[in-house]
């Protein structure tokens, strides 16, 4: 990029002077020899001046603040309660008193006397009469009459009222219940079985061991037929070892409470209404007529006879005696007692737990800043140099005087492309 820019500012100035050259030497002949008087020659230096130059601009800034908040939750806090449970014993108490009775014992005493039994024989005589019998015939006969009927309306009346509702909720009570739980488990057992008994000849001493007897007895020397037993075996098995530990296990149980609400309760009633109307009627009307007939009747006449008679009877009285006795008589007294007994009740309270909570706010704002970008300019300097003599077959003209500028330095800025500033930035 540097290297672009010098050539830039390079062939800018190269076309500046040479424009100057032509307008200074257009009327001066070809191939003429030029010969300046007492001016002085120089030559041109280009040079790269690179400048800072502070520059202001704004920049998005995101700052995250914190804003404290009380926030409000309920928690749930399990509380222990002693209460009392009243209830009634009922308790009977036994009362021995000694009590007097009466009583009366009925004797029989047997008598003979005669009784009467003389009996009466009825015979029917008949006899034949007339009689008369009167009797009403019924005439039916009908009447035109006015008549008010009484007709009752029932009108239905509805009215509300609130009626307490007493209902019964099932509240959840949890008990904690202490209980044995098996934790045990498979371990390897190690038994031994015995080896295998057999018989065999084998050198025995003089003296042996009885078991029989628990003595020591001798014998000659010798092989005798000798119980001899293997080797054992050893055997792995698994064997279930318990171990019993105690935990507390929770127990839900429902605790009926009764509860009451206000319930609209509808209700229809009848209202009656009583209305009065007149019509006429038929009404059929019976008219008695007395009729009289004559009945032969035959009646039949009792005629009673008395027929005497007396039988001996045996008669079993009945003496009544009073006889009194002392009885002990046990009765029992219902005694009502009142007991208490206390229990815990485990009730869940919900209670309100404040804390502060610090709540993240993201807000933007524009900053301003300050940041150093890098400017470059070309600058030409005039060097002098010896003089040049130049010499042509022709003369030197002297209407055109050299050329030369009057100020030991000449500065030529060139536009540079903003594209290859390389910016130097400062933070602020």
């Amino acid at each position: 990029m540097m290297s672009k820019i010098f050539n830039q500012t390079f062939g800018f100035t190269a076309a500046v002077i040479a424009a100057i050259s032509v307008t200074a030497y257009a009327d001066v002949p070809c191939c003429t020899t030029i010969v300046p008087g007492n001016s002085q020659t120089y030559r041109l230096e280009y040079s790269t001046v690179t400048e800072p130059v502070e520059m202001k601009g704004y920049k998005k800034v995101v700052e995250t603040q914190y804003i404290e908040e009380n926030v409000t939750t309920y928690q749930t806090v399990w509380e222990t309660q002693q209460r009392e449970r009243r209830y009634t014993v009922a308790r009977s108490v036994p009362e021995t008193s000694m009590k007097e009775r009466r009583y009366t014992v009925n004797r029989p005493v047997e008598e003979t006397e005669y009784r009467d039994t003389s009996y009466h024989v009825t015979r029917l005589v008949p006899e034949t009469t007339e009689r008369e019998e009167h009797y009403l015939v019924s005439k039916q006969v009908y009447e035109t009459q006015e008549r008010e009927i009484l007709e009752t309306r029932r009108i239905p009346v509805q009215e509300t009222t609130m009626q307490e509702r007493t209902y019964t909720v099932n509240r959840p009570v949890t008990t904690y219940v202490e209980q044995m739980v098996d934790r045990g488990g498979y371990i390897d057992s190690v038994h031994v079985k015995p080896g295998k008994t057999y018989s065999r000849l084998a050198w025995q001493r003089a003296e042996y061991y009885d078991p029989a007897t628990g003595t020591t007895r001798r014998r000659l020397p010798g092989f005798y037929w000798t119980e001899m037993e293997g080797a054992p075996r050893y055997e792995v098995n698994k064997v279930y070892q318990p171990n019993y530990v105690t935990q507390t296990v929770p127990v839900t149980n429902m605790m009926q409470e009764q509860r009451m609400e206000q319930v609209p309760v509808t209700r229809t009633t009848f209202r009656e209404e009583q209305t009065v109307r007149t019509e006429q009627v038929q009404v059929p009307k019976t008219i008695q007529e007395e009729v009289v007939r004559k009945i032969p009747t035959t009646t039949y006449k009792q005629v009673v006879e008395k027929v005497e008679q007396k039988t001996p009877v045996t008669v079993q009285r009945i003496i009544t005696e009073e006889r009194v006795e002392n009885i002990p008589v046990t009765t029992y007294k219902t005694v009502t007692e009142e007991r208490v007994e206390p229990y815990e009740v485990k009730v869940a309270k919900i209670v309100p737990v404040t804390r502060t909570v610090r709540k993240p706010v993201t807000r933007e704002k524009w900053v301003p800043y300050t940041y150093t970008i890098e400017r470059k300019r070309t600058v030409v300097n005039r060097i002098p140099i010896d003089s040049v003599v130049v010499t042509s077959s022709s003369p030197i003209s002297t209407e055109y005087p050299a050329i030369a500028p009057t100020e030991n330095n000449l500065k030529i800025d060139t536009k540079i492309d903003p594209s290859e500033i390389i910016p130097t930035i400062t933070k602020p």
